[in-house]
């Protein structure tokens, strides 16, 4: 009975036991690239630290949106909308009453805007420009970075389309992201879990059949945090002056993000492919030095092979996945793989981290190639908050 005992307590044990791990075959090697991480060692499963969850829900209205990427730039449009200057960026803004709150007929609200500007090695100040916008609840706003003036005392677009009635500068640079928060008559960041946006990314048309080329993605709201109780409160609760994401003001965000991406290509027959990253953090200091943003991203192929690379920035960056590295393409890594953040920090310090890919593809036509079409998307989030401060 005994040896019977014994062979069941062995046979259970041989249950439990894990598989053993697939083996990953490495990536071949090429200049400038790391080593593929290969069988890391798994230890033993420890009881975890628990984590705050992230309550911010980037499926409902905020009373901030964040616009990850503007262009500058205008081009003839004649064959769809017949204007001379049509903007290159769209920027969207909507507004439904809050949840729990009563609204009146056409009742107005008020929001601040900024551009934000990336920074350099030789220049990490992050420039920016602020400006006010005026609808209601239940109206739609649309604008663009070309600037909106008064002329003679009307206010008047530098671009198409534009349906603002407030004075609107042009960006201090071509390319950076906006940031938009709810207001009060007396100029006071309040609670308004309202707002909703979307832009859209224009590209000229280098078809002789004129055809045009457009992409867009949805802005990343942020809601009021747990310390701010009714709609039209004040968020500014320690009075500095910032939008503090602390979960208190305004509810926390990610540092961490990852998503699906187009590896690039260009080698026939299939025509060229290329893929911008954008990130950003909203861990700035308006018009001042800010520090330089790290981050650490794993890239994969579709069997799970990956290369770990860093890219830093100041503020936000736009780069081809090829810029980061040269071997980010499609017969180095594969058609499509994951990417994921490591970690977001700076000088140490864990900073939010958003973004969206973007990826244009290209056809071989009589004289070179032609854009063909593009589509962008937003990355996602792995849930985990860190405290942020954005400072106008």
């Amino acid at each position: 009975m005994k040896a019977v005992n014994l062979f069941l307590v062995l046979f259970n044990v041989g249950l439990a036991a894990p598989l053993p791990a697939r083996p990953r075959v490495p990536v071949a090697a090429w200049p400038g690239v790391s080593d593929v991480l290969l069988n890391v060692a798994v230890v033993a499963s420890v009881a975890a630290a628990p984590v705050a969850a992230w309550p911010n829900n980037s499926q409902q209205p905020g009373s901030v949106l964040v616009f990850p990427k503007f262009i500058r730039g205008t081009f003839t449009d004649a064959p769809v909308t017949g204007q001379a200057a049509l903007a290159r960026t769209e920027l969207e803004i909507s507004v439904r009453c809050p949840k729990g709150a009563s609204c009146g007929a056409n009742q107005a609200v008020r929001l601040r805007a900024h551009w934000v500007c990336p920074g350099s090695p030789t220049n990490p100040i992050c420039a920016e420009a602020s400006f006010d916008l005026k609808t209601t609840v239940g109206g739609t706003l649309y604008f663009n970075p070309e600037g909106v003036t008064v002329v003679l005392g009307v206010v008047t677009a530098n671009a198409f389309p534009s349906n603002a009635t407030t004075t609107i500068p042009v960006p201090p640079c071509d390319r950076g992201y906006l940031i938009v928060w709810a207001i009060d008559g007396d100029d006071t960041a309040i609670k308004f879990d309202g707002l909703i946006g979307d832009a859209i990314l224009r590209d000229p048309s280098t078809d002789p059949d004129a055809r045009l080329s457009a992409r867009g993605y949805n802005a990343i709201p942020i809601q009021a945090g747990d310390g701010v109780v009714s709609t039209g409160d004040p968020t500014d609760l320690n009075g500095d002056g910032h939008l503090d994401f602390d979960g208190n003001e305004y509810q926390m965000v990610t540092g961490r993000v990852f998503g699906t991406v187009r590896y690039e290509n260009a080698l026939a027959p299939e025509g060229p492919v290329e893929t911008d990253l954008t990130l950003l953090t909203l861990d700035v200091a308006s018009n001042r030095p800010n520090p330089l943003t790290s981050v650490g991203l794993d890239f994969y192929t579709p069997d799970e092979q990956f290369v770990d690379v860093g890219t830093p920035f100041y503020c936000w960056s736009e780069q081809r996945l090829t810029d980061i590295n040269a071997g980010f393409t499609q017969q180095r890594m594969g058609r499509k793989g994951l990417v994921a953040s490591t970690y977001a920090e700076q000088n140490g310090v864990p900073v939010t981290l958003l973004g969206i890919v973007e990826t244009k593809e290209f056809f071989n036509a009589t004289g070179g190639f032609r854009l063909d079409r593009d589509f962008a998307y937003s990355l996602f989030n792995d849930g985990n908050p860190v405290v942020t401060r954005f400072q106008p």
